[in-house]
């Protein structure tokens, strides 16, 4: 899986290293809804949610974007407290089968930016905003990474962001939660 290659090629096998012991999944799922590490809240986990019911709420565009903006703020913020100016894609990958139609036009423009990033190729912290909503948006994976600095960011599955860096997770987990998110809630 790209996820592995990626975690090798940062990590190589030094396990006691301060890259590997300071990772952090950053959510918006609230910890205390987590049993036996498993979220049992019906809560939306995709932007092709948009528009359908959890629990009674119906999840719009305003509020999908209110959550998207708290990730991509987290991030930047992560970013800057960590000195990084610019971040390498890694293992560039793009889909574009779970288009959400609250965003056709906008995600044709970020899916033509993110469809031409390439291996080894760099972009300003400043402005990874685009590569972040892609991911998130199911339109685009990678890792992107700054090894100088020891830092990783991706998205995984079910909005599920990972932020590895030397920072201590006391740090992410306070950024993340002046965002609305949480660090590591499992």
């Amino acid at each position: 899986m790209l996820r592995d290659k990626v975690s090798k090629r940062m990590n190589s096998t030094n396990l006691n290293s301060p890259f590997i012991k300071y990772g952090c999944e950053i959510v918006k799922y609230q910890p205390q809804y987590y049993k036996d590490r498993v979220y049992t809240k019906n809560e939306w986990i995709s932007v092709s949610d948009i528009g359908r019911s959890f629990d009674g709420e119906v999840l719009t565009k305003e509020e999908y974007l209110r959550v998207e903006s708290a990730y991509v703020d987290t991030v930047k913020e992560l970013l800057e407290v960590s000195g990084v100016k610019f971040l390498t894609i890694v293992e560039p990958n793009t889909f574009y089968w779970r288009r959400s139609k609250a965003f056709n036009k906008e995600n044709k423009a970020i899916y033509q930016i993110v469809s031409s990033l390439k291996e080894g190729q760099r972009i300003a912290a400043s402005k990874i905003d685009t590569v972040l909503k892609a991911c998130l948006r199911e339109l685009f994976w990678c890792a992107m990474v700054n090894e100088a600095k020891k830092v990783q960011v991706d998205v995984g599955y079910d909005y599920y962001l990972h932020f590895h860096s030397r920072l201590p997770e006391e740090t992410i987990s306070k950024i993340a939660r002046s965002h609305g998110l949480y660090c590591n809630p499992r």
